[in-house]
């Protein structure tokens, strides 16, 4: 199965099954990935929240970058860097966390302490 339909069927399931495989990855160890270019990390404002959007892979992060920030590359950060620097730093920061947007942009958005309590108890 190419990268390209692997992502098409993921971005199909439900934002909260998204949501559900990101913690999951998480939990199980495995690194999660973001879009970053020379100025830092894509970070999408949403209403009154910023929003930094993750996914399970940096294959399914740039598919979803193509279009719109064709120029971001995706940068990789650890389950250990995410719950113990990312999330700590985001909560200060009053940043959210959007857990794997489909290619309409939706997904789960939480704060950053939400997310890592349902990385914990999930």
């Amino acid at each position: 199965m190419s990268d390209t339909q692997f992502d098409d069927t993921f971005f199909r399931l439900t934002s909260n099954d998204r949501y559900s495989k990101m913690v999951q990855r998480v939990q199980q160890g495995h690194s999660i990935w973001t879009l970053a270019d020379e100025q830092g990390c894509l970070v999408i404002p949403l209403n009154a929240d910023q929003v930094l959007p993750v996914w399970p892979d940096e294959a399914m992060a740039l598919h979803w970058a193509e279009k719109d920030y064709p120029d971001f590359k995706g940068l990789e950060i650890s389950a250990a860097d995410w719950l113990e620097k990312w999330l700590p730093g985001m909560t200060e920061d009053k940043y959210s966390v959007g857990a794997a947007p489909n290619m309409a942009g939706e997904c789960i958005v939480s704060s950053a302490e939400e997310h890592g309590h349902d990385i914990k108890t999930a």
